[in-house]
């Protein structure tokens, strides 16, 4: 495909589309770790709830990456420079290793800090603390395979990633039991088998880049760690990588909040964030859709085509959250059911998603605003928004819910509905004055 001239639609189904069904299986992948963990022990799926939004750090730091290096890819792409692309494609590995690996032990070391942080206690830190003991140390496996990813996007292959993440899927749902149950792994088991998955997946991108027009960017010469290339890798990634870093720590303000009505309410908050994912799997699609097509054409100065794009994702998005939202409001408790027969964790999980139904629209906005200013070569912009809508308005709100207004744990969800369709509202208009000033549209 051409992504600086077919036409939008078309580049948006193709793109969106693959990357959507991938994100899906890597969702289910993680439903799985719950649903295993689940039958473990309650304690341990409160473990893993606890755990998600600390690995989210780390994982942060990959996606920021694998961003950082699709748009700077794509411009360089779009401007028609070949061998830029390639060096600045090998370079983003080699930094995602060196990036991974000093973020994950300095996450590791923090994580007993963190969990003092959040107010949680109880055995079910132990469980947390055990996943996180392998997971972390590994990640070098996942920031791997997300440098290559951003690599395939920006060459308009979203493919490659689908078929790797419904692969690690099918691996996982054999490792878990086999590692968890048949040699008595407990959940360090389920690190064991998301490490062995990762890796696997990091292998098999690391030869489509090989097979693709940037396969020369894996040769040893652009691999050689170089701050020429770093350091607007470390520009372009960083930014999209707090914004990701921000998610997580939203992530503890959230569950601290939720810590205080319990073990119940912390694992019904984890399997609800695990279902709001899947139907918010589109809009994931779309936001690498968005970021691949404006990178390319940013580069290629085609800035009409770039304001179409954002405006077709918004409509096409938010068609289908409103969508979702109506099915999920309705369906709340039967999908909670499928994970949990404990009626304090479904109770807790449905008032949690039929909050989130009437937010999902705001999440489109906010996702193709920060893709467009990234593919823009702006990604500090999207960081400040995200730092609003991941922490001072939440912050602020769940304060004055829980402290002077005494609510129960629905304060907590509608602080979060109100911060997100504050900032999501701001956005929008920031984009639509960003292209009137530069006169993109």
């Amino acid at each position: 495909m051409n992504l600086s001239k077919d036409p939008i639609r078309q580049l948006l189904r193709k793109l969106a589309i693959p990357a959507s069904i991938g994100m899906f299986f890597n969702t289910m992948y993680y439903i799985v770790d719950n649903f295993y963990a689940g039958m473990l022990s309650s304690t341990a799926l409160a473990g893993i709830s606890l755990a998600a939004p600390i690995y989210f750090m780390g994982l942060a730091i990959s996606i920021g990456i694998g961003q950082g290096a699709n748009a700077l890819v794509g411009n360089a792409l779009g401007a028609g420079k070949q061998q830029e692309a390639q060096k600045i494609a090998g370079h983003a590995i080699s930094f995602a290793w060196i990036s991974a690996l000093i973020v994950g032990l300095l996450i590791l070391i923090s994580t007993p800090t963190l969990f003092a942080m959040m107010g949680a206690d109880g055995n079910y830190t132990d469980d947390a603390i055990r996943y996180l003991t392998i997971i972390l140390p590994t990640l070098i496996f996942l920031a791997h395979g997300m440098a290559a990813n951003g690599i395939l996007n920006s060459l308009g292959d979203t493919i490659s990633f689908r078929n790797s993440l419904l692969v690690a899927f099918l691996a996982n749902v054999v490792l878990d039991p086999l590692f968890m149950f048949g040699f008595g792994w407990g959940v360090y088991g389920l690190a064991i088998a998301t490490a062995l998955t990762q890796l696997g997946s990091a292998i098999y991108l690391t030869i489509k880049v090989r097979q693709s027009m940037l396969g020369q960017s894996l040769t040893p010469s652009n691999l050689i760690p170089s701050w020429l290339y770093y350091s607007p890798l470390l520009r372009q990634s960083l930014p999209a990588s707090m914004n990701m870093f921000l998610m997580a720590l939203g992530s503890i303000v959230i569950t601290a909040a939720v810590a205080q009505f319990g073990e119940d309410a912390v694992a019904g908050l984890g399997v609800a964030l695990r279902i709001e994912q899947l139907v918010l799997l589109p809009t994931v699609g779309l936001n690498i859709a968005v970021l691949s097509i404006v990178s390319v054409n940013f580069g290629g100065q085609q800035y009409q085509r770039m304001t179409k794009v954002a405006l077709e994702s918004i409509t096409i998005g938010t068609s289908i959250m409103i969508v979702s939202g109506i099915a999920l409001f309705i369906l709340a408790p039967l999908l909670l059911s499928l994970f949990t027969n404990n009626p304090a964790i479904i109770a807790v999980g449905t008032s949690y998603l039929r909050v989130e139904a009437i937010v999902l629209p705001a999440y489109v906005i906010s996702f193709v605003s920060g893709a467009v200013l990234q593919g823009m070569k702006r990604p500090m912009i999207p960081l400040y928004f995200n730092i609003i809508r991941q922490l001072i308005l939440p912050v602020t709100f769940i304060a004055i819910a829980l402290t002077i207004l005494n609510t129960t744990i629905l304060g907590v969800w509608w602080s979060i509905a109100i911060a997100t369709w504050i900032t999501a509202s701001a956005q929008l208009l920031h984009m639509r004055k960003t292209f009137k000033q530069q006169n993109y549209h």
